[in-house]
């Protein structure tokens, strides 16, 4: 996959940088505070979830790998049935995250290359793809920086049940599938703190764009 990321830039100033944390961290917050100074950021995991409704050979796949269960009678996958396959902590839970990443993240980087791609043509030096998996997939080798949006565990619960009615529990699970915070600060270049108000996250994300 890393082939399809070598000629994306027009020239050598302009720099693609990965924007990630774990699930309710706030890396949306940080992404749109980015765009509005200016800077296009694209978003993996939106662009992953599109593809899970629109892309019939990812669609295929998923329901040979799957069943035609998963999927919801409109076309789109049925994502709570889905969540209950891959979040967990049991081997079986593992296998299925790896084999439906798989399926539908050859895609979704092959897109994400594009829409960068179009960006640097357009004349921009700086490019940021938000992705929740960043590490966990090793797609962190495709960029030239990397940014770690933290928060504390507890915090990152409460989010997810005020703001996405995820039930606690739930919340742990998919805490739980991803790479723990530690790993991922240590592997940053940059790391921005969401754990009190919008307004320290927005003075370290523009602190962060002056150095970039």
């Amino acid at each position: 996959m890393h082939d399809m990321f070598l000629h994306i830039k027009t020239s050598p100033n302009q720099v693609f940088i990965g924007l990630t944390g774990g699930i309710g961290s706030g890396k949306s917050t940080v992404a749109e505070i980015i765009r509005e100074a200016g800077h296009p950021v694209l978003s993996a995991d939106d662009i992953g979830r599109d593809i899970t409704h629109t892309n019939e050979a990812v669609k295929a796949n998923i329901r040979e790998a799957f069943g035609d269960d998963v999927y919801l009678p409109d076309g789109r996958l049925d994502r709570l049935k889905m969540s209950a396959l891959v979040f967990g902590e049991t081997a079986e839970h593992e296998n299925n995250r790896t084999l439906l990443n798989s399926i539908v993240h050859p895609a979704v980087w092959q897109t994400v290359a594009d829409e960068a791609a179009k960006h640097f043509r357009a004349g921009h030096r700086l490019v940021f793809n938000e992705s929740a998996l960043l590490f966990e997939t090793g797609a962190d080798k495709f960029y030239d920086r990397v940014i770690v949006v933290d928060a504390p565990e507890e915090i990152r619960v409460k989010r997810l049940a005020e703001g996405r009615n995820i039930p606690e529990d739930e919340a742990r699970k998919r805490i739980l599938a991803q790479i723990p915070s530690e790993e991922k600060r240590k592997k940053a270049n940059f790391v921005i703190d969401n754990a009190t108000t919008l307004e320290s996250v927005r003075l370290q994300t523009h602190e962060v764009l002056e150095r970039l």
